[in-house]
């Protein structure tokens, strides 16, 4: 058995958990890099985009990150 915090201990067979890093994903990259230049240039048509969509893409660059939060499942 492997020991855990809190005097807990796992089976040597148990899968450990590896945190994704969206950050260092192309499709992260891309998108928080120019989501700001795309609604800036729909903006300069006079056109915007859905809220829902706004909201996604809100959503999605918060997803995974730490600073934002996260939950402990078990």
């Amino acid at each position: 058995m492997l020991p855990l915090p809190g005097g807990r201990e796992a089976s040597a067979g148990a899968p450990r958990y590896t945190r994704h890093r969206p950050e260092r994903r192309l499709l992260y990259q891309h998108v928080r890099e120019c989501h700001p230049a795309f609604t800036a240039h729909l903006s300069a048509q006079g056109t915007v985009l859905p809220s829902y969509v706004e909201r996604e893409f809100g959503a999605s660059l918060k997803c995974g990150r730490l600073e934002h939060g996260f939950v402990r499942v078990r």
